[in-house]
């Protein structure tokens, strides 16, 4: 069964889900509230307004395609009416780029299309929350068993240290800001040789020192997306109840 949210994946978050299609709201309901993540559900956009003004909670996670009321209009009532700067994590099937500029220019915060795995939606609401409450502020990182301690540089796994190159130690600390988060070839590059491009092989070996050095201390947990770049995977733990 899902154990409740790994507290050094940062704060539980407060979810008001915004979507009128039954099964969708349901799981995600289910999913995020097994994560430890207490989590309320509004049909339509003008239930969401009249839930928001009453009770702000930490995460909004919005459907575009409400009945009624649309999303794009709960969120420009949300920024501008009630004056919220909460985040809010757009869904929605509309793949154009049109769409997603209209929805950041009004106030998103993150854009996840349909059909989506639950876990991602996990991963970035978890995400949207750190950053409002400051969890990467001050401390060490932590994404699941993945611990980052920016002031001494160091690395452990479930305690246990984990030696990693300079440059494979900045592509853990970028990749440990976005878990879940798909960063692309060309950001990295930028990152890990700001003055001289690489060769085509630099960042593919860096990725192996990184993936290499955290699947010995047990923790696989570096995706590659093929075309388009690398992640950090973050799985609920499993427990035997």
């Amino acid at each position: 069964m899902l154990s409740s949210v790994d507290p050094s994946a940062g704060p539980p978050a407060r979810v008001l889900v915004v979507e009128d299609e039954p099964t969708v709201a349901a799981n995600l309901l289910d999913y995020l509230a097994a994560l430890g993540h207490p989590t309320d559900i509004a049909w339509n956009g003008h239930d969401a307004l009249a839930q928001l003004a009453r009770r702000p909670p930490d995460v909004l996670v919005l459907d575009l395609g409400l009945p009624g009321l649309d999303g794009l209009t709960v969120l420009q009532r949300l920024r501008h009416a009630l004056g919220l700067s909460l985040p809010v994590l757009v869904l929605t099937a509309r793949d154009g780029l049109s769409s997603k500029e209209a929805c950041f220019a009004a106030g998103a915060d993150d854009y996840v299309l349909k059909p989506f795995a639950l876990s991602e939606v996990a991963w970035r609401v978890a995400a949207l929350h750190r950053r409002a409450c400051g969890a990467w502020g001050s401390g060490p990182w932590r994404v699941g068993a993945v611990v980052l301690d920016r002031r001494t540089r160091s690395v452990s796994v479930r305690g246990q240290p984990v030696h990693l190159p300079p440059r494979a130690l900045r592509l853990l600390e970028r990749l440990m800001r976005d878990p879940g988060r798909v960063v692309g070839r060309a950001e990295l590059e930028a990152l890990l040789w700001p003055d001289d491009p690489p060769d085509s092989d630099a960042l593919r070996s860096q990725v192996y020192l990184l993936r290499r050095a955290l699947a010995q201390a047990g923790c696989d947990v570096l995706e590659t997306v093929p075309g388009q770049g690398w992640f950090l995977r973050v799985e609920p733990e499993v427990r035997v109840c």
